[in-house]
Order: structure tokens, then C-alpha cells, then sequence
């Protein structure tokens, strides 16, 4: 069955492939490229696009691409495409936004436009690793910090055309991070009640790297988002200790 069909029929497409969203280095054009032809071969459908040193995803995320990487990005889309990759673009404006700001929401959307332009369908919001003080404007116009990404979330996701594929990672994207815990995260509440349904939440389980996420805690917080998460599973990152080198196989202890 086709994306499209699938869509037709009322289901959704199960998300399974690999999140570049480390520190360091961005992967070069043509290891993503290479990437592609592996996920088709392991069975993988997509990839999210969240390089943390692209500063045009992060740092500096109100620039427009230039006409080179504007290039750059449509081939590869293409090649993800080709090889049945769904290319998740994804952009972190969390560090320095002012939410109540219309043109700051409408430099997001101008941003997610252009990619759109390149051939892009399905995209992402990230609001990771930031801090949570809102300014004061911010704090005027908003009831919480919650409500201020939701709200900013919602819109970019009605402006898009509510695609298939719209992911939200919040500020409180493992248990570790909630306040006093997740079922009775404030801020969790208010991502659960407030973002529109057609929105996925990101979600790495216990903690930032879980070595285990059980169904338990699935369920717990998937009754508190009002829809089931996608697991972005860390347990694969290295970027969290620059100076180890990691040589070894990831194994999960059994106990009889």
C-alpha cells in the first residue's frame, strides 16, 4: 500500500529510520546519500533531518538557504526519495524565538516554505536542549512555556497544510526532565491537551539515553499526550562524551 493509500485508508505510517540530531560535524552530503541505500536495504522509511552545528537548522534558523544549499538539499531530498526515505526536515528555533512576535512565526514559516519548495512533505519542530525562561513579552502573552511552543507549533502545522509526517519534540522529551513526574507534568498536560491531534510527540523514555523503555512507561505517557509517542532512542548517540571513543556492542542484560 502507498504513502497516499495508507493515508486514504485512515492509517498511519509507521515511523522507523534515523535521527541525525547530534552535536558535532553534520553528516556531508554524500554519507546522507549513502545512508539512504542502507535504510531501503535494512527496511528503515524514514529520516529526520536535525543536524544540532547546522546553524541555518539552529543557531541561525530565520536564514534562508542560498541558491547552492537550496540545491543541495533537493537532490537529496530527491535521493531520499528514491529510495523510499521519507526526509523529515526538521527546524530548532528554540535557543533565542520570541513567541509572541508575529514575524518571528512568520521567519519559521517563511523557512519551512522554501523547504517545502524543494520537494519536502513531512517536517518537524524542535524545542530540545533550551532553556525554559520565556521573556517577558512572552510571559505577557502566554500562560506557560508549554503554551507558547504548542501554540507556535499548531500554527506552523495549519500553515503547512497539516502534513502527514509533523513531528514536535518538547522541552521535556524524557521522564527525567518532568516535573515532579510525567503523569503529573504540567508541561506535559499541556502539550497532551492543547496540541492538535495530527501532531506526533518525540519521546527518548527514562531518561535522555534509556537503556530500556518499557511498555509501562509508554503507556503512562501516552495517556498524558493523548496519543501514542515516537521514540527517538539515544542509545545509539556518542555526542554526549566527545573524549570516549566507542568500540563496543550494545548489549541488554537478561535475567531469568
Amino acid at each position: 500500500m502507498s504513502r497516499s493509500e495508507e493515508a486514504k485508508a485512515g492509517k498511519r505510517r509507521f515511523i522507523s529510520g534515523v535521527v541525525e540530531g547530534f552535536y558535532g560535524r553534520p553528516w556531508t552530503m554524500e554519507q546522507r546519500a549513502e545512508l539512504f541505500k542502507r535504510e531501503q536495504k535494512w527496511g528503515l522509511n524514514s529520516y529526520l533531518y536535525a543536524p544540532k552545528d547546522d546553524y541555518k537548522h539552529r543557531m541561525y534558523w530565520r536564514d534562508l538557504y542560498s541558491a547552492q544549499e537550496a540545491a543541495q538539499l533537493t537532490s537529496l531530498i530527491s535521493a531520499a526519495k528514491k529510495h523510499n526515505v521519507e526526509f523529515i526536515y526538521a527546524i530548532s528555533p528554540g535557543l533565542d524565538i520570541t513567541f509572541s512576535n508575529s514575524k518571528e512565526v512568520d521567519a519559521l514559516k517563511r523557512k519551512f516554505d522554501q523547504v517545502k519548495e524543494f520537494g519536502c512533505t513531512s517536517f518537524s519542530l524542535l524545542f530540545d536542549d533550551i532553556e525554559t525562561e520565556m521573556c517577558a513579552a512572552d510571559k505577557q502573552a502566554f500562560a506557560s512555556f508549554a503554551h507558547a511552543q504548542v501554540a507556535i507549533a499548531n500554527q506552523v502545522f495549519q500553515h503547512l497544510g497539516q502534513p502527514e509526517v509533523f513531528l514536535f519534540c518538547p522541552t521535556d522529551y524524557c521522564a527525567s526532565f518532568c516535573t515532579p513526574n510525567v503523569s503529573q507534568s504540567a508541561y506535559l498536560h499541556t502539550v497532551g491537551d492543547e496540541l492538535l491531534p495530527g501532531i506526533d510527540v518525540l519521546w527518548t523514555g527514562p531518561k535522555v539515553v534509556s537503556h530500556k523503555i518499557s511498555v509501562e512507561s509508554i503507556e503512562e505517557v501516552s495517556a498524558v499526550l493523548k496519543r501514542h509517542p515516537v521514540i527517538w532512542d539515544n542509545i545509539h548517540a556518542n555526542d554526549y562524551d566527545p573524549q570516549r571513543l566507542f568500540l563496543g556492542p550494545f548489549k541488554v542484560s537478561s535475567t531469568k
